[in-house]
């Protein structure tokens, strides 16, 4: 049927992959939100649609009460695209990259806000997989320790084993309560739909097993031809070193081809954002939001 002409809108489906792969190839994007197996895991969470304008995509999440637009995809006038939705009163546009944001600058009807809860952590590859210097010496300790105290196998994930993962997800997320945690019970969900389609989002995964069970996950993906974006990484907290380990056990392995690693934000939350920063990014994406001027 295809997607729908703006205004009207259709929720994202698994059969609109292709347009959006070919969007992201007309503009390769730098947000971590930008992949089409972002917009689909998490497109019940943020009630997600999307519509055809000028020849781009425009996504728009209608979960809340203002309707919020992400910055339009693809090949095309991103300016024109974004007055025209604004001037349709329809609502405001979020998470827009540095570009984006810079074509407003002088443009007095509408005001760009930072948004750094969302800015993406961005870090050279290489930095993550050798951990040299004085910098890294405490990751480098706890990865020697856990790799003194335990026994353990590193597993690529296929769509054959990536299964297996679930068992580790629902036993990780009984421990952190999910079922009363939104925030947590969406990235459950998200998981779920990243595993059961780990085919067609040609995933890049891996895992940790310790006494034959998974205790580890990685889950990622390539945001454009520099760099990789990581959707999920997480490790049970009672084996000291065991996240440290997982995350660079997997970029060992999985992302010496890429110049950059995204760790994607840390959403305001005071942990998330000490443990990013103890990684040494080499710069911060930047993200906007852009609202008309009232």
């Amino acid at each position: 049927m295809g997607i729908r002409p703006y205004p009207e809108s259709q929720p994202i489906e698994l059969a609109d992959r292709p347009d959006f792969i070919k969007a992201f190839k007309e503009s390769p994007p730098l947000i971590s939100e930008f992949t089409f197996t972002n917009l689909y895991a998490w497109r019940n969470a943020y009630k997600f649609s999307v519509s055809l304008l000028d020849g781009m995509l425009i996504v728009c999440s209608g979960a809340e009460e203002t309707k919020r637009f992400l910055n339009p995809i693809g090949k095309g006038n991103i300016k024109s695209a974004i007055e025209k939705v604004m001037g349709d009163g329809a609502g405001v546009f979020i998470r827009l990259p540095e570009q984006t944001k810079s074509l407003f600058d002088n443009d007095s009807r509408f005001v760009a806000e930072p948004d750094p809860d969302n800015a993406d952590y961005l870090y050279n590859s290489l930095d993550l997989i050798s951990l040299a210097g004085r910098k890294y010496d405490g990751k480098r300790n706890l990865i020697k320790k856990f790799r003194a105290q335990n026994v353990y196998e590193y597993i690529r994930l296929d769509a054959a084993n990536a299964q297996f993962c679930l068992e580790f997800e629902e036993a990780w997320c009984a421990i952190r309560d999910c079922d009363h945690v939104e925030g947590l019970n969406n990235e459950r969900h998200a998981i779920k739909d990243m595993i059961g389609n780990f085919s067609a989002f040609f995933l890049i995964a891996g895992a940790i097993k310790i006494k034959g069970a998974i205790r580890g996950l990685a889950i990622a993906e390539a945001l454009n031809p520099d760099t990789l974006v990581l959707h999920a990484l997480k490790a049970v907290s009672d084996i000291p070193g065991l996240y440290q380990a997982m995350l660079h056990e997997f970029l060992i392995r999985e992302a010496g081809m890429f110049r950059y690693v995204n760790l994607e934000q840390d959403l305001g939350i005071d942990g998330l954002r000490k443990t990013k920063l103890s990684y040494h990014p080499c710069a911060m994406i930047n993200k906007y939001t852009l609202l008309p001027v009232k």
